[in-house]
């Protein structure tokens, strides 16, 4: 009964099933191609063994009771049969090598193929588990907040104002985290159907300024740009949008009038553009985490300091991607962080 329940478990295994179909596939192919072999390979053991017993008989025949012929012919059908067998016994092992093959082939590559399921599977329930977790945090704040007016008969009417003010605060978090994840889900679909214009770099660069201008000034941030040429083809307002990224998290993580910096360089096939902060930096063990959604680095990158559900970075990485580009980061402790995008110009 338990090897009953084990084989039952197994077989419902993604990896089993799909290794299972395979190898019933490569083993009908190679099944029919053996019998397409044996018939033709008989056919013609049998054109040439019986009829050259035929042959053989020509001055050989006894005209009384045709012993000879009937033995010299019985002996090339033994012939025909061991020739026959032979073929059948090479044939099933050939058959017995390729179904061992073809098992551990398709193993490997049913775990290859059910992979990328398996992490994009895995990927969509942590998504789903932090979204729910942070949509749920300013609901139950919101919900608590509301109760313990209710509860109290006395609340002052001031006090009511600023429950109404907290809540307002929480509500404007939530449409925060719900943009995030529209333009997350925006920025997963492809390039299909963009408009792909031809655009200068620097008119790019000066609209992803003007549009976190007015951030800056309000940490009283400098906003030093180099002027960089050629230009680039491409989904303009997806590179606008990941420079804006980049920027406003630049400023969001600099302290007061300090300076943010946009360099970059254009040749002939690529198009780079930087962006420097002189802010706390990222600790060298978080660097490989900032782009998964959700992820907040230590408590020097926090909501306590930082208004933000971490999705800016991971909207970054999959415009990076949609147009084929690289995103890299360079950091330091208490000295700031240098991201640079690489697109092709073409």
């Amino acid at each position: 009964m338990n090897f009953l329940l084990q084989l039952q478990k197994a077989l419902r295994s993604p990896i089993l099933r799909l290794t299972l179909w395979y190898v019933a596939i490569v083993m009908v192919i190679s099944a029919g191609f053996s019998v397409f072999i044996y018939n033709q390979t008989a056919a013609q053991l049998r054109q040439d063994f019986i009829p050259r017993g035929g042959r053989m008989m020509v001055g050989l025949e006894d005209p009384f009771t045709g012993t000879i012929r009937d033995r010299v012919q019985e002996l090339f059908e033994q012939q025909y049969e061991l020739a026959t067998g032979h073929l059948r016994n090479k044939l099933l092992i050939i058959n017995l090598v390729v179904l061992g093959a073809a098992s551990l082939a398709s193993y490997f590559l049913a775990k290859r193929t059910l992979r990328p399921i398996e992490e994009s599977l895995e990927e969509q329930r942590r998504f789903t588990a932090d979204a729910s977790h942070e949509l749920r945090t300013p609901l139950t704040a919101m919900r608590s907040e509301i109760e313990v007016a209710l509860r109290n008969a006395n609340t002052k009417p001031e006090e009511h104002v600023d429950i109404l003010r907290s809540n307002l605060e929480e509500i404007h978090r939530l449409e925060e985290l719900s943009r995030g994840l529209l333009r997350l889900a925006r920025s997963e679909s492809d390039a299909r159907g963009v408009a792909w214009d031809v655009t200068p770099v620097s008119a790019i660069v000066d609209d992803a300024v003007r549009q976190v201008t007015p951030h800056a000034e309000k940490k009283h941030i400098t906003l030093d740009r180099v002027d960089i040429g050629g230009s680039w083809r491409g989904d303009k307002h997806g590179f606008v949008e990941l420079l804006v990224i980049l920027l406003d998290n630049a400023i969001k993580y600099s302290d007061e009038k300090t300076t943010v910096r946009i360099a970059g360089q254009a040749s002939s096939r690529h198009v780079s553009v930087a962006v420097q902060d002189h802010g706390i930096g990222i600790k060298a063990s978080d660097i490989p985490h900032i782009f998964d959604r959700f992820y907040r680095a230590d408590s020097s990158r926090t909501r306590n300091t930082v208004d933000g559900y971490g999705l800016g970075l991971p909207i970054a990485k999959q415009i990076v991607e949609r147009f084929n580009g690289k995103i890299s980061v360079v950091s330091a402790i208490g000295e700031g962080s240098i991201f640079t995008v690489t697109f092709p110009r073409a």
